[in-house]
């Protein structure tokens, strides 16, 4: 049963951390994407500086959440590892 647990704990932290690095190296493509979307909900135009603004605020959240993950996700690989290690 302990083991289970272990390797069921492994697989979803390995999986929130790959979500991280995702969400890290595309946060840029996310970013671009949600300016052309507010231009083609704002009728086709949009002020240069508030574009500028949603793709770097956009992109912004986006990496920071990835980091989030991938580095919640990495510790706990690593703390679980090191439990294993212990035990």
């Amino acid at each position: 049963m302990k083991v289970r647990m272990v390797k069921t704990s492994l697989s979803i932290m390995f999986i929130i951390f790959i979500i991280g690095f995702i969400l890290i190296f595309s946060s840029n493509s996310i970013g671009e994407r949600r300016g052309r979307n507010a231009i083609h909900n704002n009728g086709g135009t949009l002020d240069t500086r508030q574009y500028e603004r949603i793709i770097n605020e956009n992109t912004s959240n986006f990496r920071t959440a990835g980091i989030v993950l991938s580095l919640v996700g990495g510790f706990e690989l690593y703390s679980v590892d090191m439990h294993c290690i212990k035990s």
